[in-house]
């Protein structure tokens, strides 16, 4: 007990060091704060006009209207923000270090290898879109009346989301143990993972056993949408969490396969 007690301490205090280095760093570079913005305001501003333009020829997408899917946007946008934050530097960094065989050096520090590279490389600027994600959010849901218990498994909906949408970049990149190739993984999956902003439903037949089961990018942010709009279907969350489970187990079986064949040549 005590042993886990100064292993959660000692990663604790490793982690806030980590954090601090990053946000002094985010200070540095304060024009990366204006691009931010206005690249933000680019990248949300593209799906709504798309959806808006859909929106004056039909009524609904598989059920879903402009106003929810417009929910629907600030939500993907809010848990993006926060997975991009911890994870568009960090991830691309555990790639580079397994290709090119220094791994070695952040095995051998005194913390969870997962928790460095999470906390390792913070972009704060990414938060700016959880802001327009939280504005998208309120003005989406006016007219909704929302009870306690949806807020509670929104909000419960959204940590799973942000789980998946970790675990599924996680075990992309550390696919490197075994193709070591620089074809650029981070760029395919950041077009892969805009699919989690439109609504689950519009997948039939394989298509929604291909992106909601197998390669699970409709449950990252199309259930907390759900939950919200659609009370009946709370029982969504219980599929997530199962869903969430598997690739959390997925990625940390994966992991040490990949660090017992790491040669420490990316091979």
């Amino acid at each position: 007990m005590l042993r886990v007690k100064f292993l959660m301490r000692k990663n604790f205090i490793f982690v806030k060091s980590l954090t601090k280095v990053a946000v002094l760093e985010s200070l540095t570079f304060r024009l990366d704060i204006i691009f931010g913005i206005l690249s933000s305001m680019i990248w949300i501003g593209v799906p709504i006009i798309f959806f808006k333009v859909i929106y004056l020829n039909v009524n609904s997408i598989a059920g879903w209207s402009f106003k929810e899917c417009l929910l629907l946007i600030g939500i993907y946008t809010l848990i993006d923000s926060i997975m991009m934050a911890f994870l568009v530097k960090s991830m691309p960094r555990l790639e580079n270090d397994i290709r090119e065989g220094t791994l070695d050096t952040i095995l051998l520090k005194p913390i969870n290898p997962q928790l460095f590279y999470f906390f390792g490389s913070i972009d704060f600027t990414q938060f700016l879109n959880g802001f327009l994600g939280l504005a998208i959010i309120f003005y989406a849901s006016r007219g909704f009346g929302f009870t306690a218990t949806q807020i509670f498994l929104a909000s419960l909906a959204s940590i799973l989301g942000g789980t998946i949408y970790y675990s599924l970049w996680f075990l992309w990149t550390i696919s490197t143990f075994w193709f070591p190739t620089n074809f650029g993984r981070t760029d395919l999956f950041l077009s892969m993972i805009q699919i989690s902003r439109y609504p689950s439903s519009i997948y039939k037949g394989t298509g929604s056993l291909l992106f909601n089961f197998l390669i699970p990018l409709g449950m990252v942010a199309s259930p907390v949408a759900l939950i919200l709009i659609r009370p009946e279907k709370e029982f969504i969350v219980i599929i997530q969490f199962l869903i969430a489970v598997i690739f959390v187990v997925l990625d940390i079986l994966v992991w040490k396969l990949g660090v017992r064949k790491y040669d420490g040549a990316g091979r």
